[in-house]
């Protein structure tokens, strides 16, 4: 059987309902909101094997700057690996993957992926190798601060968001920089009630908040203090979905779990020799 491989699939619409077909039947996904949201940017790269008109096999290529220790890296991070079930077993992964290395061949400096545990073998047969990644969390003692829950379906409540990411993380070690697309992609999504804004400190904050606990994936402003910034949620425990620039106080615990298990290709650095967390909102 001919496959026909589509570098960029999303760029034209009969491939691009193609890739969404295929990510919906395996993820349950779409990105025909992403792309006509006005944020999708050129960085997402879908590279789809055709079988006529129908996605069969599929890497995304996420092209990001990572600043890490003073430095902005070129990384590449592969996601939305898919093949239909009735053209598995015929190496369409590893064709598609040797594409990507031929047309990426010394444009980064390290390349990367997130797997679950239905594939922990396969990736080393491609030449990547499992790392360690470690998760951070504190305790939190709540001191009452105005929170604005910002609106993502609000384009001046957009823009302000954008506005903020743009002065980074500065609580971060390792911060993904200038992909406000990809952020959106959360955002506009998955996490659009978890946007807040805290006057006070004058901070964004993007967290999902329990009971007695919360996920805190990003804070975006000028400085301050991280502690003060969290004391905000009336909750006990915050779980970081970064690794804290300032480990204070933070109880670090190796990651255990097999369907977000992180794999680093030989071919590039791996950084991930440090205590590190990749950002979560930057997974794809």
């Amino acid at each position: 059987m001919k496959y026909t491989l589509i570098r960029n699939a999303i760029a034209d619409t009969a491939t691009r309902n193609a890739y969404n077909a295929l990510a919906a039947a395996t993820f349950g996904l779409s990105f025909e909101n992403w792309y006509n949201s006005g944020h999708f940017s050129g960085n997402h790269i879908p590279y789809t094997l055709m079988d006529g008109e129908k996605a069969v096999a599929n890497i995304s290529v996420n092209t990001m700057d990572v600043l890490y220790n003073g430095r902005t890296r070129k990384y590449l991070q592969l996601g939305t690996v898919m093949t239909d079930p009735a053209h598995r077993g015929k190496g369409l992964q590893k064709q598609i993957f040797n594409e990507i290395l031929k047309d990426f061949s010394g444009k980064y400096d390290g390349l990367f992926l997130f797997a679950n545990k239905s594939v922990l073998d396969f990736y080393p047969k491609l030449n990547f190798k499992r790392a360690d990644y470690y998760n951070y969390s504190k305790t939190v003692a709540h001191k009452p601060a105005q929170l604005k829950k910002l609106d993502m379906s609000n384009g001046e409540d957009v823009a302000f968001l954008k506005k903020y990411y743009a002065k980074g993380n500065p609580f971060s070690a390792l911060q993904v920089t200038d992909n406000f697309s990809l952020l959106m992609f959360y955002c506009g999504s998955f996490f659009a009630d978890f946007v807040y804004y805290i006057p006070q400190y004058d901070a964004v904050f993007i967290a999902e908040v329990g009971d007695n606990s919360m996920t805190c994936y990003g804070i975006y402003c000028d400085g301050g203090s991280m502690d003060d910034i969290l004391s905000a949620f009336p909750v006990k425990n915050a779980n970081l979905g970064f690794t804290p620039a300032d480990t204070t106080g933070c109880e670090i615990t190796k990651s255990q779990d097999d369907d977000t298990a992180l794999f680093i290709h030989t071919t590039g650095e791996n950084i991930f020799t440090q205590p590190l967390l990749f950002p979560e909102l930057f997974h794809t």
